[in-house]
């Protein structure tokens, strides 16, 4: 056939009927599927436009999802949500809100806070009655609490080392000691230390604007030298981070995810940034730990590394990094599966609706057990959530043959079936969640890190982000003071504590350990 470029006027038609109609099936054909390219572009387009410019949620009103009540209730039979539960599904991801927006009122100041009081008195001649001239009484007050702040101020500590010696022969000198820390003569205290690992991990202060905060406070810390007090007191808890290590890998189910992340390559000219990527690992409610593991790349060989002979459930969004571990015990994220399908529902209202309806039928299902037995939970999920999704499987398989590949709706599609098995694994086991929501929310702090701080400053340095990561985030999801905890563990390395297991995050928080000292 001649070329896509020839004209109408140009193009030679042949003269025998039957090569006309071959002409005629080839274009057509031609025309499908550059209407298909150009379906896709148009919704990768979108799709930009919407991550760029969109809202972020991914919840539907419940007006939304009452479009695909008539289709959900013809598939009723064969298994798939009523119209009742599409109902029900609609007010659990758009509810009815009567009244006024907000809760209102004022919640009460921490009562742990310290209080200083000012009080405020009538003048003298107030105090005098115009009746019978006596003095008034007190019969009440009224106290009104404000919430005040106080800068955060460097001071300095002296460690002034008293020396005695017989004043009689001069002999036997003896002289206090000094504590023992993570560093040897070094400038800054551990609650400093701590305080730049808070300020950076948990606040997303990189260290150059650390460096101005404090130049505010008249107080010069270089940002080169908080990098070396990093380096120096990972160096120190790096053996509590690898007990973390250990207590995760004991855990019934790991939940892994990776996002990139930027570090400074002094080999890669004239580019020196190198794309590498944290792998974070999120423990079970036994082994409440939140682990990074800042890696120059992302190849398979760095997740089998970490999770070594680990054989319990793994829960993954999919990537294909983790292909290698053991499939029965390999679990996909729904939450990725709906995403996909979410995307499509500009495109093909009918369908995405209905499948995401049969989402929200799940998570009402999982909202109901949430404070289930195990046992309660296999078997709601094994006889309510199975049913709809073996009817969603069934109407992916039966789309699949009309619904063009390259089109979000296809996207979706060819994502699940592939993966079937073990998106559907959280209906055997109870401790497995649907989905990776857990430890992408812990993910978080990195991603919006990285806009703070951009990179991390060499290929060695990964390990100390891993370390003060690590500790810094099971803090915050222990619900921990990262900055009272650092402080605390670092004193107590310094002066060698022995026991590893008593600085981990969560049996610290329960027995509080806190130092007296000021």
């Amino acid at each position: 056939m001649a070329s896509d470029k020839i004209t109408a006027q140009e193009l030679e038609l042949p003269d025998d009927l039957s090569d006309c109609h071959a002409m005629i099936r080839e274009l057509a054909g031609l025309i499908e599927r550059q209407g298909a390219d150009i379906t896709h572009l148009k919704q990768r387009l979108h799709n930009l436009l919407r991550d760029k410019f969109g809202r972020s949620s991914e919840k539907l009103t419940s007006g939304q999802l009452q479009l695909f009540a008539q289709q959900l209730e013809a598939l009723v039979e064969s298994g798939a949500p009523s119209k009742e539960e599409a109902a029900d599904a609609s007010k659990e991801n758009g509810k009815t809100r009567t009244g006024r927006n907000g809760g209102g009122g004022r919640n009460p100041i921490n009562a742990s806070l310290p209080r200083v009081p000012r009080d405020y008195f009538p003048s003298e001649e107030e105090m005098i009655c115009v009746c019978c001239s006596a003095r008034k009484t007190e019969i009440g007050k009224e106290i009104v609490e404000q919430l005040d702040y106080i800068p955060a101020s460097f001071r300095v500590i002296q460690h002034v080392t008293h020396k005695f010696a017989c004043r009689a022969c001069q002999e036997g000198v003896v002289e206090g000691q000094r504590p023992e820390q993570i560093h040897s003569g070094g400038k800054p205290t551990e609650g400093l230390i701590a305080q730049i690992s808070t300020a950076r991990n948990a606040d997303h202060l990189p260290l150059y604007r650390q460096e101005q905060i404090y130049a505010r406070e008249g107080v010069d810390v270089p940002r080169s030298s908080m990098g070396r007090w990093l380096d120096m007191s990972a160096q120190a808890a790096k053996p509590v981070v690898d007990r973390m290590h250990e207590l995760i890998l004991e855990g019934e189910v790991i939940q892994a995810d990776e996002s990139p992340v930027l570090f400074l390559d002094k080999n890669r000219l004239p580019k020196k940034c190198k794309q590498g990527y944290a792998w974070t690992y999120y423990g079970d409610a036994k082994h409440p730990y939140v682990l990074y593991d800042f890696q120059p790349d992302r190849t398979k060989e760095r997740a089998q590394e970490f999770l070594g002979k680990y054989s319990n459930l793994l829960l993954t969004d999919g990537f294909g990094g983790y292909d290698w571990f053991i499939p029965e015990r390999h679990a996909n994220c729904l939450i990725h599966l709906r995403r996909k399908v979410e995307q499509s529902l500009k495109y093909d209202k009918s369908k995405a609706g209905i499948v995401l309806a049969m989402f929200s039928s799940l998570y009402k299902i999982e909202d109901e057990i949430v404070e289930a037995s195990a046992e309660q939970v296999v078997n709601a999920r094994q006889s309510e959530s199975l049913p709809v999704l073996k009817q969603m499987k069934e109407l992916f398989l039966e789309w699949q043959i009309k619904t063009p590949p390259k089109s979000t709706l296809g996207i979706a599609i060819n994502y699940a079936l592939p993966r079937w098995e073990k998106l559907c694994l959280f209906t055997k086991h109870a401790c497995l969640r649907p989905d990776t929501n857990l430890v992408e929310n812990a993910i978080r702090p990195v991603a919006l890190g990285r806009k703070n701080w951009l990179h991390i400053g060499s290929e060695e340095a990964l390990e100390t982000a891993s370390v003060h990561a690590s500790l810094v985030n099971s803090c915050k999801r222990l619900g921990v003071n990262p900055f009272l905890y650092l402080r605390d563990i670092f004193i107590r390395l310094g002066r060698g504590e022995g026991c590893i297991d008593d600085l981990l995050p969560d049996r610290w928080a329960n027995q509080n350990p806190l130092s007296d000292e000021t």
